[in-house]
C-alpha cells in the first residue's frame, strides 16, 4: 500500500519552535549570498585604483594622439624624464599594494627630480653660452641651440615630476585618504 506524502500528517511543532530555525536559515543564506555576491574590501579598493587610473590612462591616451606624449622624452637630453617615468611607475606600484609611507617619498622625490631636472637643464644652456660664440651666424645658431636643449630639459623634467606627484597624491587622497 502506497501512501502519497501529501497526505501524510505533518508533526505538531509550536509556532515559536519553528521560528528560530527559519531565521537561522534565512541569515545563513544571505552570508552565503553576501561573500558570493558582494565584494570584498580588497576587490572594492582595487576596483576604485583600476577605474581612478585608467582616467589618467585615458588622458596619457589622449596626450599620445595629440603627439605629446614623447616630446618629453624627445627633448630631455639628460635621461631625467626616464628617471622620473620609472620612479612615478614604482609610486603606483606601491599605491596598489597600499605602501602609503613609500608612495609619500616617491611623490617628494619627484618633486627633487623635477627641481634637480630645472637645475641640469639650465646648466645644460649656459655650458655653452660664451661670448666668443656671438661672433658669426654660425655660432649664434648654436647658441640658440643650446638654449632650446637646455630649456627642454629643464621644462619637461619639471613638467613630468609634477604630473607624476599630482597623480600619486590624487591615488592616496582618493584610496586611503592619505597626504602625500
Amino acid at each position: 500500500m502506497r501512501t502519497n506524502l501529501a497526505e501524510l500528517p505533518l508533526p505538531e511543532e509550536a509556532p515559536e519552535a519553528r521560528k528560530p530555525r527559519e531565521v537561522l536559515g534565512v541569515r545563513e543564506q544571505q552570508e552565503k549570498l553576501a561573500q558570493a555576491f558582494w565584494p570584498t574590501l580588497e576587490n572594492a579598493f582595487v576596483a576604485r585604483f583600476v577605474v581612478l587610473n585608467l582616467i589618467g590612462a585615458a588622458l596619457i591616451g589622449a596626450a599620445w594622439v595629440e603627439g605629446l606624449l614623447l616630446k618629453p622624452y624627445q627633448a630631455d637630453s639628460s635621461g631625467m624624464c626616464y628617471l622620473i617615468t620609472v620612479l612615478f611607475g614604482w609610486g603606483l606600484v606601491c599605491c596598489l599594494r597600499r605602501d602609503w609611507q613609500s608612495v609619500r617619498w616617491a611623490g617628494n622625490a619627484l618633486v627633487y627630480l623635477g627641481m634637480v631636472g630645472t637645475v641640469l637643464g639650465l646648466i645644460i644652456t649656459v655650458s655653452d653660452l660664451s661670448a666668443d660664440k656671438a661672433e658669426s651666424f654660425e655660432s649664434f645658431k648654436e647658441i640658440v641651440t643650446a638654449i632650446y636643449i637646455g630649456s627642454g630639459t629643464a621644462l619637461y623634467t619639471n613638467l613630468l615630476a609634477c604630473i607624476g606627484y599630482l597623480w600619486l597624491g590624487t591615488n592616496a587622497h582618493l584610496l586611503a585618504r592619505q597626504e602625500v
